[in-house]
């Protein structure tokens, strides 16, 4: 009797399969025509993630990559994930409507009515209606908060100025949580505790460390196996706290609001070029969720979470990388030092006066393509799509890896992977294809706040430049990565500083 079930049991499932591979042929026949890496049957590429832990995985792919043809198909369990990294690919890939849709990796998360993750359907309204508050005469009404949060990052390193080297990171992600809770959510968290901030960016830092582990150790993908590990209640955790400032705040604008509308309709910075009040990001998402069907409760304290991890996370990053790369190379530094004094006469910088840091913008972008926040992306392809002389198969997961985009010699030239701002001179910019900087991603679902990044960085990373020399023992070839939602240096952003009226740096 018990053999008669199981052979029963057999014949059904094998029957279910047969079924499952016909429904899905022509996957398997456009997907067998990409190059790939040995696929084992049932897993596919999972064995590429086995015993390799987030630095090791991040080299391996790195190198990887620069070996095979791409499109490169990797099958990961059922689904079927796609590499691409020529810029014309891109292109067509990141403004095609077909390709908005975030891979279901991106579910990890937790965050599902934010800009970071929403559908498309979601994510075309409310981008539609958040534009506004990212264009460039509200961006400039940031200016004062970013000045004196920048203000105050110079004066507190003082403290570091001598000959030992300390990991400038944290302290970039105090300044950016700072300016970015200021902005958001009209909160100054210089006027509380200093160790919550401290606590909060332990918390992302390793939250997102994490979900991108769970990510390339696809045997983890499955909830019902996730759940039953120890990194599943830590990061749980990690959520729970990362979410714990967005919760209280909106909680507390809810209750002020029963009592008095009036109060928070609007902010008190007001907008000089239109002569109107200027809403902050938060009031902006409670008008959305009361006006319309948008957004609920839920969905306004997940856009405000993105927003936090958008502007704070990937900001701290990218001024600790740009700090690190100049203290590597006097001679850049010396140059961005000459342009600075020359532009910014008073201490105070204006919105106007941003525009004659073009040297600066350059090492900036440098900074980002050689070290991007993110790694890689990832959409699905909803619909095949043609791209060079593949068809992408429908409901394939497309990656674009950043990291690997941003150090192609076949893009870069031979030097691709030394650090050379004048990679971004206005004439050599012209001859690259645009799509070969993903610093801000591109296409139709690039980064809402590239004004208002590049203002942020410009501001504070003048004022650091101006007041103080930055050194440090480490090399570029020296760093190694390790794989995070942002990624990081396993190093650390290790630097030293003097003060500029004491010693001038002195090009090598």
């Amino acid at each position: 009797m018990f053999a008669s079930v199981l052979a029963f049991t057999a014949i059904v499932l094998i029957t279910c399969y047969c079924l499952y591979r016909r429904s899905r042929r022509r996957l398997y026949e456009l997907a067998a025509k990409l190059p790939g890496p040995f696929d084992l049957p049932v897993i596919g590429s999972i064995h590429l993630g086995f015993r390799r832990g987030p630095t090791e995985i991040i080299n391996y792919l790195i190198q990887f990559l620069h070996t095979v043809k791409t499109p490169m198909r990797a099958w990961v369990g059922p689904f079927l994930f796609v590499a691409i990294d020529q810029p014309e690919h891109l292109a067509i890939i990141m403004n095609s409507q077909d390709c908005i849709k975030r891979s279901y990796v991106y579910q990890f998360f937790g965050i599902q009515q934010g800009l970071f993750n929403a559908s498309p359907e979601l994510w075309r309204k409310l981008r539609k209606q958040l534009n506004p508050s990212f264009s460039i005469a509200n961006s400039k009404s940031f200016v004062p908060t970013f000045n004196e949060k920048a203000d105050k990052l110079v004066a507190k390193l003082e403290c570091k100025i001598g000959p030992e080297m300390f990991d400038i990171f944290h302290m970039a992600g105090d300044y950016s949580l700072s300016s970015a809770m200021v902005n958001a959510l009209g909160i100054d968290l210089d006027s509380d505790n200093g160790e919550y901030k401290k606590r909060y960016l332990r918390n992302a830092e390793r939250m997102f460390t994490l979900m991108w582990t769970r990510i390339y150790k696809a045997w983890l993908h499955p909830d019902f196996i996730y759940k039953l590990t120890a990194a599943y209640r830590e990061e749980k955790a990690c959520y729970k706290m990362f979410q714990e400032m967005s919760r209280k705040v909106f909680e507390i604008r809810k209750a002020e609001r029963r009592k008095n509308p009036v109060t928070l309709t609007s902010s008190t910075v007001r907008d000089e070029d239109n002569i109107r009040p200027r809403q902050i990001f938060i009031e902006k998402l409670e008008q959305i969720a009361e006006e319309t069907n948008v957004l609920d409760e839920e969905g306004v304290i997940e856009n405000l979470d993105t927003f936090i991890f958008a502007s704070n996370d990937t900001t701290a990053a990218a001024i600790a990388s740009t700090l690190l790369l100049i203290a590597m190379h006097p001679n850049v530094q010396e140059r961005l030092y000459q342009e600075i004094t020359e532009a910014l006469p008073r201490d105070y910088i204006e919105y106007e006066d941003l525009s004659k840091l073009v040297y600066l913008e350059m090492v900036i972008k440098e900074s980002m393509r050689l070290i991007p926040a993110g790694a890689a992306i990832a959409r699905v392809c909803e619909k095949e799509i043609q791209v060079g002389e593949y068809i992408i198969p429908a409901n394939s997961q497309i990656v674009i890896p950043i990291f690997k985009v941003h150090r192609d010699k076949n893009i870069w030239g031979e030097r691709s992977e030394q650090f050379d701002p004048d990679n971004f001179a206005p004439e050599n910019c012209a001859k690259r294809h645009p799509y070969a900087f993903l610093g801000f991603s591109a296409g139709i679902r690039n980064c809402i706040g590239i004004k208002y990044s590049l203002i942020n960085l410009k501001i504070v990373l003048a004022k650091l430049v101006k007041s103080y020399c930055f050194s440090t023992d480490l090399r570029l070839a020296d760093l190694k990565y390790v794989a995070s939602i942002v990624m990081k240096i396993e190093n650390g952003y290790m630097i030293r500083i003097e003060q500029r009226s004491k010693k001038y740096c002195t090009p090598s």
